[in-house]
């Protein structure tokens, strides 16, 4: 049997081995119905995905529809793209395989894969994989990270050429928190040589399939294959309301560090494997000491984010508090999708909150803290939500202003290019950022960047464009070069020299 073949016979089943009885319903079913109904109404994102795990009662529903134009509705089992929640199950995956005693969370970098191309002086020696996980390694490499996550330009043989790109972070040394992507991106590429196997592949043998998740994969073409209900990408149009984006996720920008699509029916089973050591029905998918291992803090953060306090990181999570109780959690954002997972071990209940548009994280964080207050007895629970999703409107509508006023700058703007746009067509490549593409339209021109593409407006310098390669992010393009056309590019990561 082909080894992927089993992997997916293996998920199968395991999901019917440990489906669980019946679950009871959520007590507060009613008023959870109410407050994501008045969500909903708000019109910030197409669809959303509520799961919500206590031993009491489980609460799993989608909302919406999977896109805005369309007419297919969500449901507990719509994949959404969960993008830096990713990470909790990289980590708890080779925490697994550490207290299994095939990987060493302690080993080295430059032990674990001695003939890596890590550059002279840049600590592969004394870092260990643990720091990777934790932020604090001290390493980073941009476009190792911007490739996995962004073009798609690479294969596994540039992956590992990629590892020359690694720098000393001056600004974060060796020791000092300072969340990236890429500490995640350089832990995988070494283990998926070290192991033989991809962590995509780990992630499915390892959590997705012994713990039954079946609409939970690192592979965005297993759920298009598949025929998954799949909520689709969207931003913030000119009237507030959500408009679909063209950046979707393809296998190659699925990265270790925010990589995978999750329905809510799997995001309940994950709330259940961390609340209950490792158990999801009547199997242990991961023994209670992984379970804790990855909640032990090995990074001191010390910081606020939206409201919760961050006292430190573990191997994938955030370690902190929510009003007076201890609050596990990692969220996760990219260009049309906002994810929540979070938990409290203490009392037992978790959340994971997903939607389908980069405008809608207040939403999913909203109908967290209405869930804790609830289950907390808050007495003025409903206050606060509504009070929480009045931001929402707020900020939402201060982003329609800004974008307008924006929007009506760019377009006064003329023209700076001294050549024909037919003269800048061609490819142009940096050794470390890969290959853009610029094609000439009539008036128009193209810029394309592996997975990622725009169509160029003026900017203000001579000779330069405004793209907006990621939806929401505009940035500048200069040519360069005296001659008939131009010798080369710059954008925001460097030159770009044409070929």
């Amino acid at each position: 049997m082909h080894r992927r073949s089993f992997l997916l016979t293996a998920g199968a089943l395991a999901a019917c081995a440990t489906a669980p009885a019946p679950a009871r319903p959520f007590a507060l079913a009613a008023d959870l119905d109410a407050a994501i109904a008045r969500a909903m109404a708000l019109n910030a994102a197409p669809a959303m995905a509520v799961a919500v795990y206590t031993r009491e009662g489980r609460y799993v529903r989608g909302f919406g529809v999977t896109e805005a134009e369309g007419s297919e509705r969500a449901n507990a089992e719509t994949a959404f793209y969960i993008a830096s929640s990713t990470k909790p199950l990289t980590g708890m995956s080779l925490a697994k395989l550490h207290h299994q005693r095939a990987f060493d969370l302690d080993a080295t970098l430059a032990s674990y894969a001695p003939d890596a191309p890590f550059p002279v002086g840049v600590g592969a020696d004394p870092t260990r994989f643990r720091e990777l996980l934790a932020h604090t390694s001290g390493i980073e490499n941009g476009p190792l990270g911007y490739r996995v996550a962004f073009t798609g330009q690479h294969d596994p043989q540039t992956l590992w050429r990629m590892l020359s790109h690694c720098e000393v972070n001056d600004e974060a040394p060796r020791g000092q928190f300072d969340y990236t992507n890429e500490g995640y991106n350089i832990a995988t590429v070494l283990s998926d040589r070290g192991l033989g196997i991809a962590w995509q592949d780990l992630l499915e043998r390892e959590i997705f399939a012994p713990a039954g998740m079946v609409r939970a994969s690192a592979r965005m073409s297993r759920a298009v294959s598949g025929g998954w209900s799949i909520a689709r990408p969207h931003s913030i149009a000119a009237d507030g309301g959500p408009i679909r984006t063209y950046l979707e996720k393809a296998d190659q920008t699925m990265q270790s560090a925010g990589g995978v699509v999750m329905s809510a029916e799997d995001a309940v089973r994950w709330l259940e494997l961390m609340l209950e050591n490792g158990r999801v029905g009547s199997r242990q998918v991961v023994a209670p000491d992984v379970v804790a291992a990855v909640q032990q803090s090995v990074a001191s953060v010390n910081t606020e984010f939206e409201g919760y306090a961050r006292e430190s990181y573990g191997l994938g999570w955030y370690l902190g508090t929510y009003g007076q109780d201890r609050l596990v959690h990692h969220f996760g954002g990219f260009a049309g999708f906002r994810a929540h997972v979070s938990f409290m071990p203490a009392r037992g209940v978790g959340v994971a909150a997903f939607v389908n548009s980069d405008q809608g994280g207040g939403l999913t964080d909203a109908i967290a803290n209405y869930v804790y207050d609830l289950t907390g007895g808050v007495s003025d629970a409903a206050q606060r939500f509504h009070a929480a999703l009045d931001a929402v409107g707020v900020r939402r509508d201060r982003i329609v202003t800004a974008v307008a006023s924006d929007r009506a700058n760019r377009a006064s703007r003329p023209w700076t290019l001294t050549r024909p746009h037919s003269a800048y067509a061609g490819a142009y490549a940096s050794e470390a950022w890969g290959r853009i593409d610029v094609t000439a339209d009539g008036d128009n021109l193209n810029i394309q960047h592996g997975a990622l593409r725009s169509r160029a407006e003026p900017f203000t310098q001579a000779n330069s464009v405004r793209v907006e390669l990621v939806p929401g992010r505009g940035e500048p393009i200069l040519f360069e070069g005296d001659q008939a056309r131009p010798s080369g590019l710059r954008t925001q990561f460097g030159r770009f020299a044409r070929i």
